[in-house]
């Protein structure tokens, strides 16, 4: 039998199971598993974490697919993709909660009964992912019982410094702009 080592912390920390967060954020989605609403998670993440000065995990399904984990660094916030060859997002974030030296500082994020079963009897405090949604300033987008009318999808701005890759390829393909609009006018003719 091995021995588990125990996660040790220096504050309270916030658990998030990431595509369940997500889903309730971007909730027009199919799947919310696109590269932009993950990193508009993250700022939001990030923004939490600096004004409550709380530490964020969020756990992944999955792998970080073309983006490197660069592009998906924020201060106070570490991303932990679980998968494919691994476990789950929500068996990580049980383990992490039951190796947890202090699980009573930890708040786990999720709507998911099973996760929430687990933490609640390791001490986790919980929060639904609705009711984090909230706290992050973005209310669920889902309709409310006294409103018909859905909300419109929050627009957060993406780090730019993704995008600057894409621009290059743009401007290097086109080249001189003022020549390619000389040279499109030209064909319109």
């Amino acid at each position: 039998m091995g021995v588990t080592q125990r996660n040790s912390l220096t504050g309270p920390m916030f658990l998030i199971d990431g595509y369940n967060l997500l889903h309730v954020l971007k909730p027009n989605r199919r799947y919310a598993l696109d590269d932009v609403a993950r990193l508009q998670m993250l700022e939001l993440l990030s923004t939490f974490s600096r004004r409550k000065n709380r530490e964020v995990i969020c756990f992944l399904d999955g792998t970080p697919g073309v983006m490197s984990p660069g592009d998906l660094q924020r201060p106070g916030v570490r991303v932990k993709f679980c998968g494919p060859d691994e476990q789950s997002a929500d068996r990580a974030i049980c383990r992490y909660v039951e190796e947890a030296m202090d699980p009573h500082r930890l708040t786990v994020v999720s709507n998911d009964r099973e996760v929430r079963s687990l933490c609640r009897r390791e001490g986790a405090r919980l929060i639904s992912s609705d009711e984090f949604a909230a706290q992050l300033g973005q209310p669920s987008q889902a309709p409310s019982k006294t409103s018909a009318r859905p909300q419109p999808p929050s627009k957060l701005p993406v780090n730019r410094q993704y995008f600057q890759g894409i621009e290059r390829e743009m401007l290097d393909e086109v080249g001189d702009l003022d020549q390619f609009e000389r040279d499109t006018l030209k064909d319109l003719e």
